[in-house]
């Protein structure tokens, strides 16, 4: 683990190739235990590199970086490692659904997308609550799951509400529309018995 980190040499735009020994230093930082150190030091800020999501905006490399969040969880997708802050096991579910879902694995992103959900809520993260029950709402939509797309997206409203931010009360109130919409142009109860 310390010795990939040492040796990899951080570049402004690095490619998939350069990034693989740091890939390979979270597999390592994991099996070592240093779950929290690795999380932010290695997977944080120098493969997504913080907010900008490089590796996944830049470089596509969604299976990559599903398989450098898979270390992070004692039983994927459902148990994150509680060496994580509560704040990390949040966001490292979101990572794991956003990343299952760009690889089509629709059915697995439903277990991490529901638990980033209730993170966000238990965290009082409005915020994240807010995107984390719209994505499954959407998610559910196209897997069919009406009842449960309805619910979420009304949540996600709520949430967002709560938030207080702007944008996100008036992106969120569309998708409760398309899954309103969805309702009457296919004739389906509002309510599943």
């Amino acid at each position: 683990y310390e010795h990939l980190c040492a040796t990899t040499e951080d570049k402004d735009e690095p490619t998939l190739e350069d990034l693989q020994p740091l890939y390979q230093a979270v597999a390592h930082g994991c099996q070592a235990g240093l779950q929290q150190e690795t999380c932010d030091n290695v997977y944080f800020a120098r493969i997504t590199k913080g907010n900008k999501h490089y590796s996944w905006k830049k470089l596509g490399s969604f299976g990559a970086d599903l398989g450098a969040v898979a270390c992070f969880f004692d039983q994927p997708w459902s148990h994150v490692s509680k060496s994580l802050t509560d704040a990390a096991q949040a966001w490292i579910l979101g990572q794991a659904a956003l990343y299952l879902r760009a690889l089509g694995r629709l059915a697995e992103t439903l277990e991490p997308m529901r638990a980033s959900l209730e993170a966000g809520v238990k965290q009082d993260n409005w915020e994240q609550a807010a995107s984390s029950a719209n994505n499954l709402s959407e998610l559910e939509l196209t897997l069919g799951e009406v009842a449960g797309s309805m619910r979420n997206a009304e949540q996600s409203v709520t949430y967002a509400d709560r938030s207080g931010d702007a944008f996100l009360r008036m992106a969120f109130r569309t998708t409760h529309a398309d899954a309103l919409t969805f309702l009457r142009d296919n004739d389906v109860p509002e309510r599943a018995p």
